[in-house]
C-alpha cells in the first residue's frame, strides 16, 4: 500500500473522530452517570454514536434523530437516576398536532419505576394483583397493592385500581391493540402498579408505556410538561 494511500486512510479516520467527537463529545457529560466501569471520553463516543439509532430509532425518512433529543434524553435518564443501557427507561415520538412535528417522550419501564420508589429507601415490594371479571369472564379490573417499609417491616401503603375501558388502548376500528388484546391482564396490572407506585412514593412526571396512547396527545403533553418542570 502506498504512503499516499496510507495517509489518506489516516486523514479520513481523524475526520471520522473529529466529526464524531463533535457531535456527541458535548453529550458525554450529560451521560456519564449511566455508564459502568472506568471509560474513556472517546469509548463513550463512539459508544453514544453506536447506540444513537438504537434509542431515538429513526425518522419516517430513515433519518437519524436530532443530536439534540439524544442529549435531552441522557439528561432526563440522569435526572430520574434511570438507565436506559439497562432498559429502565427508553424514548418513543409521538405526534403532536399543535406544533405539527413529532416529539420526543421518554417512557419509563415498570422495573425503572420500581428503581425510583426503592430509591428513598421506602418501597418493600408490589403485592399480588386482584383481577375482577364480569359474569361473562370478561376484565374489568385490577387492583394492585404496594408495600412500604415500616420500621423494617413491609406494611401495605395504597392500592390502585385500573379499569380496563379507562386504559385499554384502541386502534381506529375500536378495537383493542394488539399487546392489549394478547395480554390484557398484564397491561392493566402494569398500569395498576404504576399509579399505585407514584400515589405511594409521591413520583410525578414519568409514566410507563402501558398508561399512554399515541393518540393521547393530552397526556403526553401533560407528561413533557411535568418532565420539564
Amino acid at each position: 500500500m502506498s504512503e499516499a494511500v496510507i495517509t489518506t486512510e489516516k486523514d479520513a479516520k481523524k475526520l471520522a473522530n473529529k466529526k464524531r467527537r463533535a457531535l456527541y463529545g458535548e453529550v458525554v457529560p450529560y451521560a456519564n452517570d449511566l455508564f459502568e466501569g472506568d471509560l474513556t471520553t472517546a469509548f463513550k463516543e463512539r459508544l453514544l454514536a453506536s447506540i444513537h439509532v438504537s434509542i431515538l430509532g429513526l425518522t419516517k425518512t430513515g433519518q437519524a434523530r436530532p443530536i439534540e433529543d439524544l442529549k435531552r434524553f441522557m439528561i432526563i435518564s440522569s435526572q430520574f437516576g434511570v438507565n436506559p443501557f439497562k432498559n429502565e427507561i427508553y424514548a418513543t415520538y409521538v405526534w403532536n398536532s399543535s406544533t405539527e412535528r413529532e416529539e420526543l417522550t421518554p417512557i419509563i419501564s415498570i422495573h425503572g419505576l420500581r428503581k425510583l420508589a426503592r430509591r428513598g429507601g421506602k418501597y418493600s415490594h408490589t403485592g399480588t394483583a386482584e383481577i375482577k371479571k364480569d359474569e361473562n369472564g370478561i376484565l374489568e379490573s385490577v387492583t394492585v397493592p404496594v408495600f412500604g417499609l415500616v420500621n423494617g417491616e413491609p406494611k401495605e401503603f395504597t392500592k390502585y385500581t385500573a379499569f380496563y375501558e379507562e386504559f385499554v388502548q384502541k386502534n381506529k376500528k375500536g378495537e383493542p391493540k394488539s399487546t392489549w388484546k394478547k395480554m390484557p391482564i398484564v397491561m392493566l396490572t402494569k398500569c395498576a402498579e404504576a399509579n399505585a407506585i407514584r400515589q405511594a412514593f409521591d413520583i410525578s412526571g414519568i409514566y410507563i408505556e402501558e398508561e399512554i396512547s399515541r393518540e393521547d396527545e393530552q397526556i403526553i403533553n401533560q407528561t413533557e410538561e411535568k418532565i420539564n418542570e
